[in-house]
């Protein structure tokens, strides 16, 4: 069997060309398909990128306000530990004068009498104060006076010397301050 065609040229040339044009669009379709799958994963993986630094930015936040934590807790434990060591020399053999000061003033103190300096050195022990008159009958340099004597009192200081006293005004109240000398036994 012989075959012939019917088809005109340019009707032959107008399939010729939807076909071309069919090849071409498939051709596109794959391409952006395959463009389309693509993109598709980097945006999934530019995403889980993305959550992954977030999360690693949350921790580096908390990490930074922990370590800001820290180091605010060292610097009190550093001041605690250092108060914990002036009180142990305080108590400690080496500096067992000091803490009888301290006792022996907070024993020999009358409440019109305020201490502001204390220096001690050697079997010294300079106190320097105020003193106000109190509610009862005592005047401000009566209550200087009798703080001596608790002084002398205590057994704790061979000698107390009177430095000076000398009248001021603090506070709106007229008090007498003072600075004595304490010489240890």
């Amino acid at each position: 069997m012989n075959q012939m065609n019917f088809l005109t040229k340019e009707y032959k040339d107008k399939l010729e060309i939807e076909e071309h044009i069919r090849e071409c669009f498939g051709v596109f379709v794959m391409v952006f398909l395959v463009l389309y799958a693509v993109s598709f994963g980097i945006e999934r993986i530019e995403n889980s990128v993305q959550k992954k630094i977030s999360i690693e930015m949350t921790e580096i936040a908390e990490n930074n306000n922990r370590i800001k934590q820290l180091t605010l807790e060292s610097k009190k434990e550093t001041n605690l530990g250092a108060k914990i060591e002036i009180i142990e020399d305080i108590f400690s053999q080496k500096n067992l004068r000091v803490s009888e000061i301290l006792r022996s003033l907070e024993g020999n103190i009358p409440k019109n009498v305020w201490i502001q300096n204390l220096v001690y050195e050697g079997k010294e022990v300079r106190i320097k104060g105020f003193s106000f008159k109190d509610d009862g009958s005592k005047s401000s340099e009566e209550n200087a006076y009798y703080f001596e004597e608790r002084m002398l009192d205590s057994e704790v200081y061979g000698t107390v010397t009177l430095n000076y006293l000398r009248k001021s005004s603090k506070y709106g109240e007229k008090i007498n301050e003072f600075e004595y000398v304490l010489v240890l036994e």
